[in-house]
């Protein structure tokens, strides 16, 4: 399938279709496509920040310019199996953690908004950003934490109660494993909120 058509499939996936999430879950090319999702916005604000600082192509390879970027993408592929897990282990969930996987992957394109601020980085309207930045991450992270909340219940057959704690739970292990990830490849300075 084309990269237009699997876009096309995950704003099914963010609409909340139900058909399509299961489609996603069992198709196996969806895995490919899924990681690609979660991989666009890290390579693209990657690239983007090195052209806005003026250490240029250079300082993409600085523990405090790359790790930074790509930290929510890692981040977010470790809590999607995690949160999985917790669904299967603590609910009796599904145990179809690559299935599960594969729908939050497609769930990931909304985070694609979060490029905005490194285009209007490189435009110079930096000005502009403020807590533009921070508005449009919890928004787009906000839905994806819904999309979750709706797979948990479709795809691994929990109820509406424990999927809720399932929630609570995939936001303490996404601050957890960010922190993780930050301490360990950025250092103490790093900052995931």
């Amino acid at each position: 399938m084309s990269i237009v058509n699997e876009v096309k499939e995950a704003i099914q996936v963010l609409k909340l279709n139900k058909l399509k999430m299961a489609d996603v879950a069992r198709r196996k090319d969806s895995l490919k496509w899924g990681i690609v999702f979660i991989a666009v916005p890290a390579v693209v604000n990657v690239i983007l920040s090195a052209i806005a600082f003026p250490s240029g192509f250079g300082g993409i390879f600085s523990r405090y310019l790359l790790w930074p970027v790509v930290i929510p993408a890692l981040s977010f592929a470790a809590t999607a199996f995690l949160v999985s897990y917790v669904a299967e282990k603590g609910f009796h969930g599904q145990k179809d953690h690559v299935g599960f996987f594969k729908i939050m992957a497609y769930a990931s394109v909304a985070l694609w908004i979060t490029i905005i601020p490194s285009i209007l980085m490189v435009l110079g309207l930096a000005d502009m950003l403020g807590s533009l930045s921070q508005l449009i991450s919890l928004a787009a992270s906000a839905w994806v934490l819904y999309v979750t909340y709706f797979a948990l219940m479709e795809h691994h057959k929990l109820t509406k109660e424990n999927s809720i704690l399932t929630i609570v739970a995939a936001v303490v292990i996404s601050i957890i494993v960010s922190g993780l990830l930050g301490g360990i490849l950025v250092g103490n300075g790093y900052r995931f909120m």
